[in-house]
C-alpha cells in the first residue's frame, strides 16, 4: 500500500486522479468529523472538507517536497481544517 507521500507525490506529478481519490478515501471522515466537532454543523463540515480537499489538491506541487516519502497527511489535514474553520466568518471559533 502506498504512502499518502507518494499518492500525493503521483496526484502532482501525474494529474493521478486516482492517487488523489485514494487520499480523500482514506481521510474523508477524520477531516469531516473534526469540522464537524468544531463547528457544530453537519452541513458547514461538509462544506469545510471540500475546501481543505481542494487546498491540497491546489497546493500539491509544493508540498510533495515537504514530506517524507513514507509521511503521513493526517497533521497536514488536520491544521488545514482548523485554518479552514478559523477562516470561516460562520464558525464558532471565530
Amino acid at each position: 500500500m502506498k504512502s499518502d507521500a507518494q499518492l500525493l507525490c503521483e496526484y502532482a506529478a501525474q494529474g493521478s486522479e486516482p492517487a488523489f481519490a485514494e487520499i480523500v478515501a482514506r481521510h474523508i471522515d477524520l477531516v469531516y468529523s473534526a469540522a464537524c466537532r468544531q463547528t457544530g454543523s453537519p452541513e458547514l463540515a461538509r462544506e469545510i472538507a471540500q475546501s481543505v480537499f481542494t487546498d491540497l489538491a491546489r497546493k500539491a506541487p509544493v508540498l510533495v517536497g515537504a514530506f517524507s516519502a513514507d509521511a503521513s497527511l493526517v497533521g497536514w489535514l488536520f491544521r488545514g481544517t482548523r485554518l479552514a474553520i478559523a477562516c470561516d466568518h460562520h464558525s464558532p471559533l471565530t
